[in-house]
């Protein structure tokens, strides 16, 4: 019998049947559980068919979502923005702007070209496109968003296996890509010294012992901190996968005190609310930019930009002359990755608690308990808070 469930990262309702001893799932498009219950009922007659032996092409098309002549590339890309609004405005925002880039480029229309005719090549020329035009950054951000739409596609039976190109065939000049390092224990404790008030040493301190993402940290809401249980639990908005993260004691404490500052508080209000509404508004950028210049140069790890970056060179091309810095916010994500390691966490351990996306690394995940997590993350050195 086919049945209703929700699927975490989407608002809508999903139905879930099997077929010929096969599972499938797909979502109902609809958040409105009446209607869900609706396209419920057509999927059992759709069965009841199928027992009956006069199960047709058309009735396997309607109950897996598939049909022969596939899906339209652009009303499938629309059906997954609907699902993704449950994410971040910002991470919506991107994925759409470069979904729709793509179709344009394609010249694309709501019949064709179909969904299962994007081939590996196309999206080749379109990335190395983005990348001659802007910046490898750019053109790396562009195939990550692709790459959630494709794995969308995958997930739901739609497409046998994602069309990606992999980053190493795209072959993206390596002179101008940044390749970010993990902080040093001293450069650790440098940086929260100079912090220069309470939010950035809470930026730091987080950034350092959960592993997560600027915006993620940024956005935290007081409902995703459990302090009777010392855990922080959010969905990630750049991948949508559910993580568990222990709270360091002394991580913990500094919520506490964050919390009794704030008085009454509710589970959707924002730790930072100020700074969550700003990042809301003007994304990341706007506190890259401050974690550089108010953090990273004055613990010296970084040189103090121009204000005028941008030159010509002599071709009139506009380039970049401030240069890219080996670390930043992200930095502390590789910190919090590169001490667990050092200090004896194995691989399912760390990927469990950083929350990695790729499914290479997720398919030799065996189960973590919560309680292999919470010794890995009390084995990371500590900050030296002084």
């Amino acid at each position: 019998m086919p049945w209703l469930y929700k699927q975490n990262g989407s608002e809508n309702w999903w139905v879930g049947f099997r077929l010929n001893g096969q599972q499938f799932r797909r979502s109902t498009g609809t958040a409105d559980k009446k209607q869900a219950e609706r396209e419920l009922e057509k999927l059992n007659a759709v069965q009841s068919a199928h027992k009956a032996g006069s199960l047709t092409e058309d009735f396997v098309a309607m109950l897996t979502g598939k049909n022969t002549s596939g899906q339209s590339l652009r009303l499938y890309v629309q059906q997954w923005l609907d699902e993704c609004k449950s994410l971040s405005p910002q991470t919506v925002k991107k994925y759409k702007a470069v979904t729709t880039e793509f179709c344009d480029w394609l010249n694309a229309t709501d019949e064709a070209p179909l969904l299962n005719a994007v081939s590996t090549d196309l999206l080749a020329s379109f990335l190395r496109k983005k990348r001659a035009e802007t910046s490898t950054a750019t053109a790396k951000a562009a195939r990550r968003c692709l790459g959630a739409f494709f794995s969308y596609a995958v997930d739901n039976q739609v497409l046998p296996a994602s069309p990606l190109p992999s980053a190493k065939s795209l072959k993206f000049n390596k002179a101008s890509q940044s390749q970010r390092r993990a902080f040093t224990l001293v450069e650790l404790s440098a940086l929260y010294k100079v912090a220069p008030n309470g939010f950035w040493k809470f930026m730091i301190k987080a950034g350092y012992f959960t592993g997560q993402r600027l915006g993620d940290l940024v956005s935290l809401r007081w409902g995703a901190v459990d302090l009777q249980r010392a855990q922080i639990r959010l969905t990630q908005s750049k991948t949508g996968k559910s993580v568990v993260v222990p709270l360091r004691d002394e991580l913990a404490a500094m919520i506490l005190e964050l919390k009794h500052a704030a008085g009454i508080v509710k589970p959707g209000d924002a730790i930072w609310p100020e700074q969550s509404e700003r990042y809301a508004k003007q994304g990341a950028g706007v506190f890259s930019n401050e974690f550089y210049s108010e953090c990273l140069v004055p613990a010296g790890l970084a040189l103090p930009r121009s204000k005028s970056h941008k030159a010509k060179n002599g071709n009139g091309e506009v380039t970049d002359k401030r240069g890219a810095s080996v670390v930043s916010f992200h930095s502390l994500r590789h910190s919090f990755v590169t001490h667990l390691q050092s200090s004896g966490a194995g691989k399912a351990v760390t990927m469990e608690l950083a929350g990695h996306s790729d499914e290479r690394v997720n398919s030799i995940y065996t189960h973590v308990s919560e309680l292999e997590m919470s010794q890995a993350v009390k084995q990371l050195p500590g900050l030296n808070n002084d």
